[in-house]
Formats: structure tokens, sequence, C-alpha cells
């Protein structure tokens, strides 16, 4: 079977996605993967599972796959990196590996004779293949002890952070009062650089540059926690931040008032989009830089954490013509990242998808994308009533902020667009009363909303080091009830070098997804109370934060901890 052909049996993919790949394909030359996966059609590892399957081999999850030192010995590093390839496993004879090209038959049989092991190969994706040699090689103990995380010649870039700190101290001077007086030298871009790579590869989502009175401290976000990053002597904080303004393209002279800016930066040939946002405090300017990975960001809707029944629920608003369609929660709740995957769902020729946002994270193709400027005057409700001359099918609004917005979204629903924005309330019922508050008319609001979403992040257990748990009867108490605990096996993570400790990788969504159904149009005409709007809701099968959070617990996706820490 075709590539895309697969792709779009297994659902990955629509045939009006496929004919717009296909036909950049034409003009570029370009492998279809590689066109699909650029633009933001479908995820690298969701390509490697198709060609994979296609080739009859399997695919492998070189995170959670345990790694043998024997055949990490066998096969030299320098030849690893050059054919993208990880040694895994050696059985009787053969010897296993991992390939981002599982089509490379010469580098297959060069393989055999250097290693005279017949070779079985699998399947993996580039990004988790660099990330597996960077971990394996470059310590005498193998793959199998706990290793830093290593910079491209193979050195702890933790090391190579403390060396280039040193160097900087030893080569910057400190004159002047304005940036353009500052020197930057050559150890204070190789330290920027390295920060930023260290923040990448330990999948950090924010790094932060926070000058204090005697130093300057680095915290790194991982899975929403903040983590403290090397101190930087404080006179290297001029030099720093003026590296940073200018490679996010800022005003180095201004040094009174925040500015915003990007930087695209390239880790282990993966280009990653930086936000930047300087901030001045009483100490110097604060940098907080939101690193921005788009292969994270192109996923199936499957893989957002929703359950099945709110999957089939949202699937079936998002493909209705016209409507509102709200994710709320609090900054940092995914909200983003679940309409962008949804606005790439519905993304094809024959939709004209146009976005006001605030600011712009990540850069879709073929969707028409601006950021607010309300210095020049272009707010929500001013790009909103602007995009509606567009002719577009689906309208994204970054948020609705005001009663403007909120009556030009309503307006957009109700002559016939698909319209989807942000809400900052604690639960999906509370965006109803928000609205109305904002000036909204009832009857109004019962007609153009579809769906509303809340949502919470949780961090997922490691796999590596998941095990089962008794917990405190304290905390299985405060989680639910005896009738719904009853039954449920508690895991948590042991810690690990995978999971630098925590018990924890990666996070997924907790949701909870009110269907407006006729039933809850007409209370929100009645204008009926919030409980009253829940309890229906209850009635109909609506299923809350908590109660997905514990449905979570339950399947050993998360601690009895984490959710407790969400509500």
């Amino acid at each position: 079977m075709l590539l895309g052909e697969m792709l779009i049996k297994k659902g990955l993919i629509t045939e009006d996605q496929l004919e717009l790949a296909l036909r950049e394909q034409a003009s570029t030359g370009a492998l279809l993967g590689e066109v699909l996966h650029n633009l933001g059609f479908v995820s690298q590892e969701a390509l490697t599972e198709a060609l994979a399957q296609d080739a009859g081999v399997e695919c492998l999850k070189v995170k959670d796959c345990p790694i043998s030192d024997e055949a990490i010995k066998l096969v030299p590093e320098a030849f690893a990196r050059r054919h993208k390839l990880l040694p895994v496993s050696v059985d009787n004879g053969t010897l296993k590996v991992a390939m981002a090209n599982i089509f490379d038959v010469a580098v297959i049989d060069e393989l055999q004779g250097l290693t005279k092991y017949y070779v079985e190969v699998a399947a993996a994706t580039e990004a988790d293949i660099n990330e597996a040699l960077n971990r394996c090689y470059g310590t005498d103990g193998g793959a199998a002890q706990e290793t830093p995380v290593l910079g491209e010649g193979g050195e702890p870039i933790e090391t190579l952070i403390e060396e280039n700190i040193r160097l900087a101290e030893m080569q910057t001077r400190d004159e002047g009062e304005t940036a353009e007086d500052i020197t930057v030298v050559a150890p204070v871009i190789k330290l920027l650089d390295l920060l930023i790579t260290y923040a990448v590869k330990q999948d950090a989502t924010d790094l932060h540059i926070e000058p204090d009175e005697k130093l300057i401290r680095t915290r790194y976000r991982i899975d929403g926690i903040l983590y403290q990053g090397p101190s930087i002597p404080k006179h290297l904080l001029s030099p720093i931040t003026v590296r940073v303004k200018i490679m996010s393209g800022m005003n180095i002279s201004e040094t009174r008032v925040p500015q915003d800016g990007r930087i695209k930066f390239t880790v282990d040939n993966k280009i990653i989009d930086i936000r930047v946002s300087s901030f001045p405090t009483t100490f110097g300017e604060t940098m907080a830089l939101r690193l921005l990975d788009k292969e994270k960001l192109v996923k199936g809707l499957e893989e957002l954490g929703f359950s099945k029944s709110n999957l089939d629920i949202f699937k079936q608003a998002i493909e209705k013509p016209h409507g509102i369609i709200l994710a709320t929660g609090p900054t940092g709740s995914g909200k983003t990242t679940t309409l962008y995957t949804t606005l790439t769902y519905l993304n094809n020729v024959e939709r004209k998808i146009i976005t006001v946002e605030d600011p712009v994270e990540y850069e879709l193709p073929i969707i028409r994308q601006s950021q607010i400027n309300p210095k020049a005057g272009l707010t929500f409700a001013v790009g909103l009533r602007s995009i509606l001359r567009q002719d577009p099918d689906v309208i994204f609004v970054g948020e609705v902020r005001d009663s403007e917005t909120a009556e030009m979204a309503v307006r957009a629903a109700l002559t016939g667009h698909l319209v989807f924005s942000t809400l900052h309330t604690n639960d999906a019922v509370g965006a109803v009363p928000r609205l109305l508050d904002m000036g909204v008319e009832s009857f109004l609001l019962a007609s153009s909303l579809t769906a509303i979403i809340a949502q919470r992040l949780t961090r997922i257990i490691c796999k590596r080091c998941k095990e089962e748990t008794t917990p405190d009867p304290a905390l299985v108490k405060r989680l639910g009830s005896e009738e719904e605990t009853r039954n449920i096996k508690f895991y948590h993570g042991r810690g690990c070098p995978n999971c630098r400790g925590t018990g924890y990788r990666g996070r997924t969504g907790v949701f909870e997804l009110l269907n407006i159904t006729p039933g809850i149009s007409d209370l929100i005409i009645k204008g009926a109370d919030g409980n009253v709007i829940k309890t229906t809701a209850v009635k109909e099968g609506f299923r809350t934060l908590r109660e997905d959070g514990v449905e979570k617990v339950a399947q050993g996706i998360t601690t009895i901890e984490e959710v407790l820490r969400l509500f």
C-alpha cells in the first residue's frame, strides 16, 4: 500500500490533505512523508509507524526501550551518528538496530560487515535516535548507567556551561552605561546556546534567566514544574541580555520597557521556535524564553488525553459548519495545544482558516495567522470584525477578553462560521455565566454555543520506573468515594535517570466537555444557575475534571498525588 493511502486508512490524514501534499511534492521534489510532516498534517512518529508497518518491521520508542551495553560497544559512535541508527540489543548472533531510514540497505550491509552480526532492523524517529545516542555514548559506563545530557561533541552540557561561564568572566568587560558599549564575547554566545540546548534536550517548555541582587538565576520548566539551573555571575547580565535581544530582534538600547521577540534555534537538526519576553525588574531585565517544538504540537486528537466518549462528542462538534467552541482553563493548561491540534485536524484546501492571536505561538501551514497589536489599534474585536470580510470558514480568536469580542464571536457563529477561542474560567459550566456577564444575550448564546472544554495538564508516570504502590488512605479518601476507588490499582514512579528522579515523564490532558444539547440550550435561555446547568449535564453523561482525573489514575497513567494537586 502506498504511504498516502496507508495514512488515510489509519485516519491520520484526509484525502484533501494528501492531494495538497502531492501538489507540494510535485513542485519541490521532496519525499511525500517529508512534505506531509512539513505541512503539519502528520507527526514524525506517525510516519515512522506507517513506514515500519509497510516494511513489516518493529517500530520502537527508544525512550522506553532498554539499551544493551554490549550492543553499544559493537557500533562506533561516529558510524551510529552518521547513519542515524542506534544499537539496541544482541541476541544469539543478531544485532537489533533502530534506524531512522529502515530502507537504507547499503548501511545495513555495511553494519553487518563491520560487526560480523546479522542485523535486525527496527524503525524509530530521528529525534528519538539522536536523543538516545547522546544518552548512550560518551561515558565508560555504557547505556545502563545514568549519563549526563551531552552536547554535539559528546561532552556533558553542564560541564560546557561551567567552562563558558568561567571564560566569559575572564573576557567580558563591564564598562559604559548603554547597551552599545557592552562587549558580547564568544563564551557568552556559546553559553546562551548551551543553556537553550540543555533546555531542549531536557524537554523543558520554558527557560528563565532571572537577575538577583548578586547573581543571575536560571530555571527550567519541565512538565509544568520549575527546576533550578546553573547560577551565573551578576556582571554577565548585560552581555547575556544583549545577546538574547540580538537573537530575538529586540531593541538592545531599550531597557526600561518590556519587549517581545522570536528566535529560530536548531538542536539535533530540529528547528525550535522560541518566543522571548523581556521585563524590567529591580535587579535588571528578566528574560523568559518559551520553547515551542512543533514536533510536539503535530499530534492526533487521540493523543491529547480525551476519553473515548469525550473524543467522539468533540469530533462531532468540530465537524459542524458553524458554532462556537471554547477551551477554558488557567494559563499553562494546554488550551493552545488543544486548539492548534484541532485546527491542524480541520486544515485542508477546502477550508479557509484565519486566526487572530496574542501572540502567534506556532506557525501553521496554509492557515492565515495574525497577531494583535493594540498600539496600532488591532485588538481581538477589530481583528475578528475584519476577518469576517475575508470569507473564512473557520476562525480562531486567541481569547475572549471583553464584551465586544464576545459579541463579535457570537455574530460570526450565527452567520455560518465555526469559531474557536479560549476563556479563563475554572470549569466548562463557568463559561456560560461569564459570557452572560459580558453582555451576550442569553438566546444568542444558546443559539451559537456548540461545546465548551475545560482542561488541566497532569504529569504522566515514568514508564521505566513505574511500579504498583499503596497510597495513604487519607489521600484515597480525598480522591473519591469508596465505591469509586475500591478496585483501583495505584501506581507511582520510583525515580530513575529517565525521569530525573521525579517519577514522572511527560504530561497529558485532563478534560471535561460540556456538549450544548437542546436541554442545556433551554436552560441558558432561561438564565438558569450554573449548578442547575451542571446537574442537567451530568444526567446527560457529563463527566467532571475530577472524574476524568480519577479515571486516569485507574488507568495507571498518573498518580493520586498529581490529581489532588490539580483540584
